[in-house]
């Protein structure tokens, strides 16, 4: 029984999580106190591991976490809404001191 129960709390705690993919200049909108994720793939054997640039407004998002969940689903970058705002997220895609790819993403809390 209590199994079931943290099935079913954990899909519920899933579902309230919402998605952000729409990279710039596309503006993603999220609500004050909602959690929210970007998914970025994100392969260990290549050597190469996304990271998330401090220029954001941390006054407008707080960071989370972050989770790998392993090379073919890449990894979550967790946020959540703290006050109406707009500011953009910028990752870069590094191993060592070689940048692969960059990606910015704009969020709007409402």
């Amino acid at each position: 029984m209590k199994l079931v129960f943290f099935i079913v709390s954990s899909l519920f705690f899933i579902s309230c999580i919402d998605q952000v993919d729409k990279p710039s200049p596309e503006v993603n909108l999220v609500e004050i106190g909602k959690k929210f994720y970007i998914n970025l793939p994100e392969n260990h054997t290549t050597g190469y591991v996304w990271q998330l640039s401090n220029s954001y407004d941390d006054n407008k998002l707080t960071y989370l976490s972050a989770v790998f969940h392993g090379n073919e689903k890449g990894i979550n970058f967790n946020f959540e809404g703290l006050e109406k705002g707009r500011t953009t997220l910028n990752f870069t895609l590094i191993k060592y001191r070689d940048t692969s790819d960059v990606k910015s993403f704009i969020v709007e809390v409402k």
